[in-house]
């Protein structure tokens, strides 16, 4: 058990926590092909990363509102994403820009950036069911007249190497979005709205993460700037 904990603990002084001893070591020295994405999370799970590397986490271990919709989403995959073991529940998630979708039970959060192999991850655009979600379990819907949104989010679900080779992100007066690139296929979905990114594997070593930014909830609105130093990115060597 100590050994678990060796480099959680030799970063505390007993007054401040290095970060730059815990993650992100050998974020500079990860294999070319492999891309950077970003997600959010919360200080327990920063604590948590900070002692094992981030996993998916137990079933148990997920918020209840986010469980329920990814056991609903996932009841709804076509066969051929089931055999190739794409499940919401057994995922790491991610996105691939700085704009991180904020969940509103988190007080504070931190947002990470990642190195990971492309080769492991697909993405599907949540634009189909992000509006849907706080009906689905309205009492007297069924969930079934929702199929038809269910069954466009699994269509657009490709892998992560196709997605960064295909796409290109615009902006215009509705927003950031991304779009085929002339050249890529006709069968894949001309826009993407919001790109979520699923990554089909079990743990990302801390050394591949590191802390680009910290926001603090309300109460801790006094530390926003000295967490926020844009000098300052936790994990890089």
């Amino acid at each position: 058990m100590a050994e678990r904990y060796n480099n959680f603990l030799n970063a505390f002084d007993g007054w401040t926590l290095d970060w730059n001893t815990v993650f992100g070591l050998g974020f500079e020295s990860a294999p070319e092909h492999w891309v950077t994405v970003y997600r959010e999370c919360s200080m327990d799970e920063l604590a948590r990363i900070a002692r094992e590397g981030l996993r998916v986490p137990k079933i148990d271990q997920r918020h209840p509102d986010n469980r329920q919709e990814m056991e609903l989403l996932d009841r709804f995959r076509p066969e051929r994403l089931i055999k190739s073991g794409i499940s919401r529940l057994k995922a790491i998630y991610a996105v691939p820009t700085l704009i991180t979708p904020r969940f509103a039970y988190r007080r504070e959060r931190a947002i990470l950036e990642m190195k990971v192999d492309a080769a492991c991850g697909y993405v599907g655009d949540m634009d189909f069911i992000t509006a849907l979600i706080p009906f689905i379990n309205a009492r007297g819907r069924s969930v079934e007249q929702y199929h038809g949104a269910f069954r466009r989010y699994w269509d657009s679900v490709i892998p992560l190497e196709i997605f960064y080779r295909s796409y290109r992100q615009t902006e215009n007066e509705d927003g950031t979005h991304w779009t085929r690139q002339p050249g890529a296929s006709l069968r894949l979905p001309h826009t993407y709205f919001s790109p979520e990114i699923m990554l089909m594997t079990p743990i990302i070593s801390k050394q591949h993460v590191r802390i680009i930014r910290w926001e603090p909830g309300a109460e801790e609105v006094n530390l926003r700037e000295w967490w926020n130093d844009p000098e300052e990115v936790w994990g890089e060597v």
